[in-house]
C-alpha cells in the first residue's frame, strides 16, 4: 500500500510540473515522423512514430497527451520491475527496487519525455520479467509471448538486439537452463521476433542500411573528452552508487564465472548470473564505443536494470545514499530549469504562451499566394514549428 501511495504522489507531481516542460527538440522531431509514416527511419525504428500517430489521431497535437503517455509508460515499467524483483528475491526487495527506479533522474525527470528509449525500456522490462518466469517455472508457452515482446522492442530501439544476445549468453552459460537450447520454443520465439521486426528489415534493404551510415557519421574520436563525459553523465543520471554497482555486475561475470554458473544449482542464487549478463551485454559495448562517440545518457538505460533490482537488497545506508543522490540531482535539475534557466530577455514572461501564438504568427508572416516552405538548421526546431505552428 505504501508503494502505491508513493507512486500516486510521485506521478501526480510529475503531471503537475510537466506543464513547465514544453516539447523538447527530440520529441517534436519524432512527432514529425508520425506525419510521414514509414517502415523505419534513419536513426531509430518506427515504434515512436506509430505511438505519436495514434496519440495525434486521438487527441490532436497535444503536449499533455504526449506527457501523460510518457509518464504512464514509466508507471508500467515500474510494475514489471516490481514483479521481476518479487520473483527473483522477495516483496520487500521488489518494493525498494521500484522506489529506486522511480527516483533515478533518468526516469523521474527524464521519464516525462516521450522518446524511443522510454517505449523500448517497457519491452525490455517486460521481456526480462518473462525470462525470469520461463526459467523459474519452466513455462515453455511463454517463449512465444517473449518472442513478440522482443520484436516490439526491436521496433522501438536497436539496443533490443542486446537483449537477444544476453538471452543467448545466459542459456549457454547456465548449466541448469541449457536444456532450453535443445527445444523448439526459443527458436520459434526468435522467428516470431523477426516477423514482428520484418518492416525494419525491409526498409533497411530498401535504403542501403541507412542507420549504419547515420550512426557511423556520428563517430568523432575525442577519447579523453568523450570518456569523461560518459562517466560523468552516467553517474549524474543514475547516481554514483548505481553506476558503480552496474560496473561491478558487468565485470563480476569475468572474475567469478564458476561461482556464478554454479549458482544455478540453487534457485535463490540464480539471479547472480542473470543480472551480471544483462548488465554486461549493454554496459560494456557502450563503454567500448564511448571514446569514439558522444554516448547519450539515456542510451544505456537498460544496462542499469539489474543494478536497480539489486539495489532493493542494499543495506540501509547504501539505499539511503542512492535515494539522497537521486533526490538531490532531481531537485537541482527542476530548480535550475524552472527558476534559473537563462531565458532570453525578449522571451521573459512569454515562455508558456509563445508556442500558442505560433500559428497566427506563421499565418501573418506567410505570403498570401503561392506555397510557403519552412527551413531550419535543426530538425528539432523544425519539428516544433510543425507541431505548434500546425504546418506540414
Amino acid at each position: 500500500m505504501n508503494l502505491v501511495i508513493f507512486l500516486i504522489v510521485l506521478n501526480l507531481f510529475k503531471i503537475f510540473v510537466s506543464r513547465c516542460f514544453p516539447l523538447i527538440g527530440d520529441e517534436s522531431f519524432y512527432w514529425l515522423w508520425s506525419r510521414h509514416l514509414a517502415l523505419s527511419y534513419d536513426s531509430h525504428p518506427p515504434m515512436i512514430a506509430y505511438v505519436n500517430f495514434i496519440l495525434t489521431s486521438l487527441f490532436g497535437p497535444s503536449e499533455l497527451a504526449i506527457r501523460l503517455t510518457a509518464i504512464g509508460l514509466v508507471a508500467l515499467i515500474s510494475l514489471f520491475i516490481y514483479l521481476a524483483g518479487k520473483e527473483l528475491f522477495n516483496q520487500r526487495t521488489a518494493v525498494s527496487a521500484t522506489v529506486v527506479f522511480n527516483l533515478l533522474p533518468t526516469f523521474w525527470a527524464g521519464g516525462m519525455f516521450l522518446v524511443p528509449q522510454t517505449i523500448f525500456f517497457l519491452w525490455w522490462a517486460l521481456g526480462f520479467y518473462l525470462l525470469v518466469i520461463i526459467t523459474k517455472y519452466k513455462k515453455a508457452n511463454l517463449w512465444y509471448l517473449l518472442g513478440i515482446i522482443a520484436g516490439l522492442g526491436l521496433l522501438s530501439d536497436h539496443v533490443m538486439w542486446l537483449f537477444l544476445l544476453g538471452t543467448f549468453v545466459f542459456f549457454c552459460l547456465a548449466k541448469e537452463q541449457r536444456a532450453w537450447l535443445a527445444k523448439k520454443e526459443p527458436y520459434l520465439a526468435f522467428l516470431l521476433a523477426m516477423i514482428v521486426y520484418l518492416p525494419v528489415i525491409i526498409w533497411n534493404f530498401q535504403n542501403n542500411f541507412m542507420p549504419f551510415h547515420f550512426w557511423g557519421g556520428s563517430v568523432a574520436p575525442r577519447y579523453a573528452d568523450h570518456l569523461l563525459n560518459f562517466f560523468g553523465l552516467q553517474m549524474l543520471l543514475y547516481t554514483p552508487p548505481i553506476f558503480i554497482m552496474t560496473i561491478y555486475l558487468s565485470f563480476r561475470l569475468f572474475w567469478k564465472p564458476r561461482r556464478l554458473v554454479a549458482g544455478f544449482q540453487n534457485q535463490s542464487q540464480a539471479s547472480a548470473p542473470l543480472l551480471s549478463i544483462f548488465s554486461a551485454v549493454v554496459f560494456l559495448p557502450f563503454l567500448l564505443i564511448s571514446p569514439l562517440i558522444n554516448v547519450g545518457g539515456h542510451w544505456t538505460a537498460s544496462a542499469y536494470f539489474p543494478a536497480v533490482l539489486e539495489s532493493g537488497r542494499a543495506k540501509k545506508w547504501l539505499f539511503g545514499l542512492i535515494v539522497f543522490f537521486a533526490v538531490l540531482v532531481n531537485v537541482l535539475g527542476f530548480t535550475y530549469y524552472i527558476f534559473l534557466y537563462p531565458t532570453p530577455p525578449e522571451l521573459k514572461g512569454k515562455e508558456f504562451t509563445i508556442n500558442r501564438e505560433l500559428p497566427q504568427f506563421l499565418k501573418a508572416a506567410a505570403p498570401k499566394t503561392g506555397r510557403t516552405f519552412y527551413f531550419a538548421n535543426n530538425m528539432g526546431i523544425m519539428g516544433m514549428v510543425s507541431f505548434h505552428g500546425k504546418r506540414r
